[in-house]
């Protein structure tokens, strides 16, 4: 409660779009909380532009009071030379441009067995030459999810690192040969602006939120094509020439999202609803 003008960021609306994805309780919480802050807010703040829209359907809320500021990566990630990563990849016994990487809760909404599904079919040798690294906390119900990632560890194709401090995560980033990331819903992707910073090529899902942070940088496709995913990580493996572009068309797409320009529109976001 707030007795002076209120503006509310919702970074997305998972919980009402994908409630099989979260446990019931923080269902109930957010579903509360977020009618209380649309009773008090004069203007919302999204991440995306998706976002935005998703919103102002879903709440019947009015798109000129909701106003879209995207976020920014930290300034860690960035492209690395060689010897500035060896300490850290051997840390963790990874080999340099030599591994493909997930980052991300372990939890149902990022679709992590479907990416299981599509690295177990591409072809042994290319599994065995570039295995699949994840990295995230374990999240809600995701125990069949650790089982399967056990299982594929055990084959010799996957390496699970549970969860990377911040210091090392940028450069476990820029140590990648791409970055696979096939989330069901993002409010925004922050993992796909982390990797095409660090100048990793990416594979993800077109959904939600995904395309306007990828851009032209990416390919894509839909999330729960196994088949299709599948044939975009061996390309995204081994097609030298897409490779290359896709790491300079991800650097020019990165360098668009900064703090600065968050902040900024933050701040404007702030005066317009002051003056409303």
């Amino acid at each position: 409660p707030f007795r002076g003008t209120s503006v509310v960021t919702i970074h997305d609306l998972s919980a009402f779009k994908w409630p099989q994805c979260h446990p019931p309780e923080r269902i109930r919480y957010m579903g509360d909380e977020v009618k209380f802050a649309l009773q008090q807010a004069a203007l919302l703040i999204t991440d995306s532009e998706y976002t935005r829209c998703e919103i102002s359907r879903h709440f019947s809320w009015p798109i000129d009071k909701i106003v879209s500021v995207p976020l920014a990566s930290a300034a860690g990630f960035h492209p690395r030379e060689a010897a500035e990563l060896e300490s850290c990849l051997a840390k963790h016994a990874l080999p340099l441009n030599s591994y493909s990487l997930f980052v991300g809760t372990i939890e149902p909404r990022k679709n992590i067995e479907v990416l299981l599904d599509a690295y177990e079919r591409l072809p042994a040798s290319l599994r065995q030459r570039w295995p699949l690294v994840l990295t995230g906390y374990e999240g809600w119900n995701s125990v069949e999810i650790h089982d399967r990632l056990a299982s594929a560890e055990r084959a010799g194709w996957l390496r699970y690192l549970g969860f990377v401090d911040s210091e090392d995560l940028p450069l476990i980033y820029a140590g990648a040969r791409l970055f696979v990331f096939p989330s069901l819903y993002e409010g925004f992707g922050l993992p796909v602006l982390e990797a095409m910073a660090s100048g990793i090529p990416v594979v993800c899902s077109n959904a939600s939120s995904l395309p306007e942070v990828a851009g032209n940088a990416a390919l894509m496709c839909e999330a729960q094509d196994v088949v299709k995913l599948t044939q975009l990580i061996q390309r995204g493996l081994e097609d030298g020439d897409w490779r290359a572009s896709a790491s300079s068309l991800g650097l020019s797409k990165a360098a668009e999202f900064t703090w600065a320009r968050c902040a900024r529109q933050t701040a404007n976001a702030y005066e317009k609803a002051l003056q409303n």
